[in-house]
């Protein structure tokens, strides 16, 4: 096999040209001298082969060049010398000299002298590594999971591995080492609890696992789903916080109108549990009723791999507050639906001329009543124009729908929002809510999609949004959609894509999206069979010395695929590619087209109709009155005597909306030696028109249609 050279470094480009001066110059040696190749290959102790670099040295140290390995091959233009040789594989395997020697001084020296040479097979030996599978609890293998060793004796990182598509990983490693996974669930993406080796909550816990040559297993590492922590935020008399917010280790969530809350996906071990509330009406605290500014350590809440730990609750006490002085501008956001907006973001932007250099100068929260006010704007910066923002939000609960960001006078964006002075006056929002649609996307053959999604486009086709979270079983509720009207596209890893309702692109059945309204039964099921919806097409007609070309129709999936294209005599394949020029040893054969899709993941093959038996082109005259048309029928190189054909006249009559015309029937007659006549059933109309003569002809004659422009006078 070829080698692929790489780039050479400074060093590499000196060492070269130390090299031609040596002896005067190895670049314009004699014949006797000039390189030779020396070959040779890298295997492992299998005899599988192994890819890598050969770096080549002189004996006495001096670096030459770099060559790639590759498919465990590789070929060296070298001149007479003697040089060595290290190999420098993928960190499976361990970096060695020629031949199975530890250290450059012990290397076998590679001897060249005027003739090219094969080396014996290099065997590479394994490095130290260990290795394992990643899986859930049910058995799926944990795609792109975060696998960290840590040297077991310093605690530092020696190495990491994401695991492949069925969760397997290896990590080389010189010393023994502790073991830590994290990663996602493969079909929900949820987060999946990190944990040590041998299910354990730290690295200091960790079983340490000692790497070998043949690659320590580990076996089977389950992660467990995420833990949970939940439980209520209320104020000191018992009544429900809405959005309050309750964290640990920077994960939160926030409380409902009942104040409950739930943090998922929480790792093995001890946390720390903090409560607040962004709205500003009551002071924070971690559990166990421990304030921020205590010298009290707070109550750590322990869980376990996948536990849900609930009772976690909070009584806040209620902030010391005064009332705003000068309220400038004030006033209640609610959205379309009706529902007040509780802890919504609010920022207050100034107005320079350069709208580009608009900033934020003061932000607050709208209150549990939906209220909000900014005091004494006469006091920010000497600006005295403004324009508000509430900062919409996507859905805060299961079974809720999207907030727009709202500006001052019910505006979509800062350019066009009302403008407001540093006077009293109030100010409502309301803020647009999203809709939803929902579904499923399954398989035709079953079983449970690789990468499944759902998308949305706008009545423009711009794209508009994505189903976030599809389920296992492949139902999808997503409420983000703002009101207007889309097309639905459904896809997966291995299968075609399709439209809603089963359709092409342009054939895409659309659906309304209404303001708190799910849109229902928005589904699915995908095929991985390739197949053309349209039959492939043979252009041009079956005549000696033309050329037919091949359309590849219309296919399910198309945009991504590779065509291909045989011709076809019978079964017999007579010719590839998408044109065929017809040739004498065609005549009286019929032609048939093959084009093959290839989407990557299948193939899919369709047929065209057969073409008319292959002859010669015929060239036609006809007389037309209103009646009838007197034809004269020639065919290169026949006689007279030897044209045979029948003919139907057509009429265009307009244009299909496919673009194909619209054919009339008038008659139908027969040619013999060369001559005929064709009788219409109706006369034709006094003025311009367009015939079609299909010729369906005999022995050599030519089939296919002739057209002609004809005038008939009154």
């Amino acid at each position: 096999m070829g080698s692929t050279h790489l780039r050479r470094s400074r060093r590499a480009l000196a060492a070269t040209a130390m090299l031609g001066m040596v002896g005067g110059s190895l670049v314009a040696t004699s014949a006797a001298n000039a390189a030779v190749m020396v070959s040779g290959s890298t295997i492992d102790p299998s005899g599988n082969y192994v890819e890598g670099s050969v770096t080549v040295y002189t004996e006495s140290g001096s670096y030459v060049d770099t060559y790639y390995a590759e498919g465990g091959a590789f070929d060296i233009p070298l001149p007479d010398g003697a040089y060595k040789l290290q190999f420098y594989p993928s960190p499976e395997f361990a970096t060695e000299w020629y031949r199975d020697k530890p250290d450059e001084a012990s290397a076998d020296v590679v001897t060249v002298a005027g003739a090219a040479q094969t080396l014996p097979a290099w065997t590479i030996d394994r490095a130290p590594s260990v290795g394992g599978v990643v899986r859930t609890v049910d058995g799926r293998g944990v795609r792109n999971a975060r696998v960290e060793a840590y040297d077991a004796a310093t605690g530092t990182l020696v190495g990491a591995d994401s695991t492949d598509r069925a969760g397997l990983f290896r990590i080389g490693a010189s010393v023994p080492v502790k073991l830590v996974f994290e990663g996602y669930d493969p079909d929900t993406g949820d987060t999946l609890a990190t944990e040590w080796f041998n299910d354990k909550p730290s690295q200091a816990t960790a079983d340490p696992v000692a790497p070998t040559a043949a690659g320590a297993d580990v076996g089977v590492v389950t992660l467990a789903p995420g833990g949970t922590i939940g439980g209520r935020i209320t104020n000191e008399a018992g009544a429900p916080l809405h959005r309050a917010q309750a964290c640990t280790d920077g994960s939160c969530d926030w409380t409902d109108a009942n104040g409950v809350y739930l943090i998922e996906g929480v790792d093995t071990g001890q946390h720390e549990v903090t409560f607040v509330d962004p709205i500003g009406e009551y002071v924070g605290e971690s559990w166990n009723n421990v304030p921020f500014d205590s010298p009290l350590d707070p109550t750590l809440v322990t869980v376990g791999p996948g536990q849900a730990v609930t009772g976690i609750d909070a009584a806040l006490a209620a902030a010391t507050t005064a009332a705003p002085n000068g309220v400038d501008v004030s006033g209640i956001v609610r959205d379309e639906l009706g529902g007040l907006g509780v802890g919504y973001r609010i920022d207050l932007y100034d107005t320079p001329a350069d709208p580009r250099d608009a900033k934020a100068v003061a932000s607050t929260y709208s209150n549990r009543a939906g209220q909000y006010h900014f005091a004494q704007l006469d006091r920010i910066g000497g600006e005295t124009e403004f324009k508000i923002m509430v900062q919409g939000e996507g859905p805060r609960e299961d079974g809720d729908f999207s907030r727009r960001t709202t500006w001052s006078g019910n505006a979509l964006g800062y350019d066009t929002a009302a403008v407001l002075t540093a006077a009293p006056r109030t100010m409502d929002f309301t803020l647009p809510v999203a809709g939803g649609v929902s579904g499923a996307v399954t398989s035709e053959a079953g079983g449970v999609l690789d990468s499944p999604s759902v998308s949305f486009r706008d009545a423009e086709q711009n794209y508009a949004g994505y189903a976030q979270d599809i389920a296992l079983n492949g139902t999808f509720d997503e409420r983000t959609l703002w009101p207007g009207t889309y097309t639905v596209q459904f896809g997966a890893a291995d299968h075609v894509p399709e439209w809603w309702k089963d359709a092409l692109p342009e054939h895409a059945t659309t659906i309304t999206v209404r303001p708190g309204q799910v849109v229902t039964g928005i589904s699915a099921a995908l095929t991985k069979d390739v197949k053309a919806v349209e039959r492939p097409e043979i252009e041009g007609q079956a005549w000696v010395g033309k050329p037919l070309r091949l359309d590849v129709g219309r296919w399910n999936t198309q945009a991504r695929s590779k065509f291909s294209y045989e011709w076809l005599v019978g079964s017999t394949v007579v010719a590839t590619g998408p044109t065929l020029e017809l040739r004498k040893s065609h005549l009286g054969k019929k032609v048939t087209g093959r084009v093959t899709n290839d989407a990557g993941f299948a193939l899919g093959q369709a047929l065209t109709t057969a073409t008319a038996k292959v002859g010669y082109q015929p060239k036609l005259k006809a007389k037309v009155s209103r009646k009838a048309a007197a034809m004269t029928l020639k065919v290169k190189p026949l006689k007279a005597k030897k044209v045979k054909a029948s003919v139907v006249v057509y009429e265009v009559a307009g244009t299909r909306a496919n673009g194909e015309p619209k054919l009339k029937k008038l008659g139908k007659g027969k040619i013999a030696k060369g001559k005929g006549v064709v009788r219409f059933k109706k006369p034709l109309r006094a003025g311009k028109h367009k015939l079609v003569f299909r010729i369906s002809g005999a022995g050599k004659v030519g089939s296919g249609d002739l057209t002609q422009k004809v005038k008939i006078k009154r």
